[in-house]
């Protein structure tokens, strides 16, 4: 039995977490549920809007935001545990890793710069 606490219950999931954003329209989310049938947590992104008699009905369509907007949702599923410690050390390593990459790579062109410079 899950020890979670559940927000809300699907016949396809439990959503345990939720990270939201919402710009009067619709509200973006960020979410960690529980897939019954595969009977594993997994992280959702997804798009609720309020309708005539349901508030945050989910509609089941790609989610398209903002940088700023994701950046929210971002900060929100870190702060509720929504990602496992080690996806956020993963993602800390990507961005490093990327960092360094562009490091080496201005480098390398600044490099080739001066050699021509010095023909």
């Amino acid at each position: 039995m899950r020890k979670d606490k559940v927000i809300k219950e699907t016949k396809y999931c439990q959503i345990l977490a939720q990270s939201k954003v919402s710009d009067g329209a619709y509200t973006y989310c960020i979410e960690k549920v529980f897939v019954k049938e595969m009977n594993r947590p997994e992280i959702r992104f997804c798009l609720y809007k309020d309708v005539n008699n349901q508030l945050e009905k989910y509609v089941p369509r790609s989610l398209d935001v903002t940088e700023i907007e994701f950046l929210d949702l971002m900060k929100g599923a870190i702060s509720l545990g929504i990602f496992s410690k080690e996806l956020i050390e993963g993602i800390r390593g990507a961005i490093t890793h990327k960092k360094s990459k562009d490091t080496m790579s201005l480098n390398d062109t600044n490099k080739e710069e001066g050699k021509e410079n010095d023909k």
